[in-house]
């Protein structure tokens, strides 16, 4: 007679002994054919036990423990099959209607360098922990600590689908950690090299360029995108919806906080003010704009604040600046101002810094330039700022030292 209770995952079913464990999120039951003798039912829960430490270990595999079970054929692992090249193929292909087309093309840079280092018809069943740290070390080489943490994101994106799909060991990607970077520390314009940044400008739309650029805070690819449709001189505001990819089509800014109003300061308002009595009278084009949902595009007529046919030599057709030109332009003049040369987006961190510098609220900060909150205006310029205390201190005195009493006022005796 078997026992009245029985252990935690063992069951009598049609006279004979069955487990049942949790597996994937869903509950299994298995049968041992066996009669429920007090031996049996031992013996059923420790299979029991060991087919749940094999879960939780990650050790698995369904047709390994359960060969007869009509659940093994649904469990048998494909990955025998698949080969490297394939599972980037099909980790691409799902991903494309996640992504921008910028973004994507990204992913297949980084998965070129991957198989150019690992071999594309490996078993992806066979690839290895050893494998994927021995690819970082190899990216050590030649990349910096910082590019080499983007490359291997990528990496644990796809061995991460490759593990939730079944392909993979579940502990493939325990223990592959980010490399340790320096923090890159802001490099802003002094005062004195932003005179001669605009001394050194050819023409007067370069000028109003880098002065709405330094003092607007926004992206480059906003300021080529900027129409005057987008922009209200009476209320001295920009609204930012859209921006310039890289790749030289129109999209909406990245994320929802980066579609913005921007409060223009005074000399920015002076750019702009410049720069309509070059441009504000061209015809306007028509563009292509994506959106945010896969696949869709809007259609819009814009009258682009900046185009290189103001400045341009010869004919041209473009209405409006690409990347490579602005590049272009901004090492050019820093040769031309005899300043120390910075990447070109400098000139927002510029904004930040002599905003931060001035008092501005960190919070009005991070709205101005698109950000979701103040977090990454602390986290990118703390260390800046921490470097201008002094100021802070003087901004503060000048503001509140004068309305200290010099002497402490006399107490009002009470009657």
């Amino acid at each position: 007679m078997p026992p009245k209770k029985l252990p935690t995952g063992v069951e009598i079913h049609s006279g004979m002994l069955r487990i049942w464990f949790i597996y994937k999120g869903d509950r299994y039951r298995e049968s041992l054919k066996c009669p429920p003798t007090p031996k049996n039912i031992r013996i059923a829960a420790e299979r029991r036990v060991s087919v749940c430490h094999a879960i939780r270990t990650g050790s698995f595999a369904y047709h390994e423990w359960f060969p007869e079970s009509k659940h093994a054929a649904t469990f048998q692992p494909v990955a025998n099959s698949i080969t490297m090249s394939q599972l980037f193929d099909e980790w691409l292909n799902l991903k494309s209607i996640e992504v921008t087309p910028s973004t994507l093309k990204n992913y297949k840079q980084r998965i070129k360098q991957v198989l150019w280092n690992m071999n594309g018809d490996q078993i992806v069943s066979s690839v290895t922990q050893s494998d994927l740290l021995n690819l970082r070390k190899k990216f050590t080489e030649t990349c910096s600590a910082s590019t080499v943490n983007t490359y291997m994101r990528t990496i644990k994106g796809v061995f991460g689908f490759a593990i939730n799909t079944g392909y993979v060991d579940q502990r493939l990607l325990t223990g592959i950690k980010e490399l340790k970077i320096q923090k890159k520390r802001p490099n802003p314009l002094t005062e004195e090299e932003f005179g001669r940044v605009i001394a050194a400008c050819p023409h007067q739309q370069d000028e109003n360029f880098w002065q709405l650029a330094v003092y607007s805070g926004l992206r480059h690819g906003e300021l080529m995108a900027l129409a005057w449709e987008d922009i209200d001189l009476d209320k001295k505001t920009i609204t930012v919806c859209r921006n310039l990819a890289l790749e030289g089509f129109f999209k909406r800014p990245k994320t929802v906080s980066g579609e913005r109003v921007v409060n223009l300061l005074e000399p920015a308002v002076d750019a702009l003010r410049k720069q309509k009595a070059l441009t504000f009278m061209l015809p306007a084009i028509e563009i292509d704009v994506l959106q945010r949902e896969h696949g869709k595009l809007h259609r819009y007529f814009i009258r682009p604040v900046f185009s290189p046919s103001i400045t341009s030599r010869y004919e041209t057709n473009n209405r409006y600046y690409h990347h490579v030109s602005i590049w272009e332009k901004w090492t050019a003049i820093c040769k031309r101002a005899k300043i120390t040369y910075r990447r070109p987006y400098q000139t927002r961190h510029t904004y930040a810094c002599w905003m931060l510098s001035a008092g501005a609220n960190p919070t009005f900060i991070a709205k101005q330039m698109g950000h979701s909150s103040a977090k990454e205006v602390y986290q990118t310029y703390g260390d800046w700022v921490s470097d201008h205390t002094q100021n802070q201190l003087d901004m503060l005195n000048n503001k509140y030292g004068q309305n200290a009493p010099n002497v402490p006022l006399s107490k009002v005796s009470k009657t």
